[in-house]
């Protein structure tokens, strides 16, 4: 809701570390069979600092890697539209030398954010822990595990992906019909398919615990 990248950026930085643990509490007590109700949303302030800091990280490295992208992407942008004035064989080698930079960017950050996927889960069960060895512990939950935790949450992003493709087709469609199927649609995907994602997520984070308890 903020236009402004910074404030935008504040924002999530302040919300995340009050409350984003508090948020955890409740699926964890959920996923693990315990009575929860919505005041443990605000019962986990005290870890503001390390919340804000891992988000703080967190958000740091999709700056750069976004940044990096950006410059990636224009520069394959320039090689498009400036091959009418080299041979094919140059510009072609200049686009595919472009395409591969832009995926091993992509490749490279999807392999961070999933390494790093874990450690809000991780500092909620580790109060104590560093940051920095939460970070460690994310990738070392992770090791190996990383092919099927994409692949676990890829029918969620299908439906967060149908959810953006509603929601722009809806904008620029002023169908009665059409509005209302679309609301129909959204309200599930938000309000079913969301939760249960967060929730499995915790699900998944638990089967990686054990996996790594068997392996000590």
């Amino acid at each position: 809701l903020i236009s402004n990248k910074g404030m935008d950026i504040l924002f999530n930085i302040l919300i995340t570390g009050l409350l984003y643990e508090g948020f955890l509490q409740i699926l964890i007590k959920t996923y693990r069979g315990k009575k929860t109700n919505i005041m443990d949303l605000f019962d986990r302030t005290d870890l503001f600092w390390k919340t804000a800091a891992i988000t703080i990280l967190l958000t740091t490295l999709t700056v750069i890697c976004a940044f990096i992208g950006m410059i990636a992407g224009s520069t394959l942008y320039l090689f498009v539209t400036h091959t009418s004035d080299l041979n094919i064989f140059l510009s072609s080698a200049m686009i595919l030398a472009g395409v591969i930079l832009c995926s091993c960017i992509v490749a490279f950050y999807t392999y961070l954010m999933v390494s790093f996927s874990q450690v809000y889960n991780i500092l909620y069960d580790n109060e104590k822990m560093p940051v920095l060895d939460i970070f460690s512990r994310s990738m070392d939950l992770l090791e190996n595990k990383k092919k099927d935790y994409i692949l676990f949450n890829l029918p969620y992003a299908l439906w967060i992906t149908v959810a953006i493709i509603v929601y722009s087709i809806t904008k620029t469609t002023y169908n009665p019909g059409w509005f209302m199927t679309s609301s129909i649609i959204i309200a599930v995907i938000i309000f079913w398919e969301i939760p249960h994602m967060f929730l499995a997520n915790i699900g998944f984070y638990e089967e990686l615990k054990k996996v790594d308890d068997k392996n000590i």
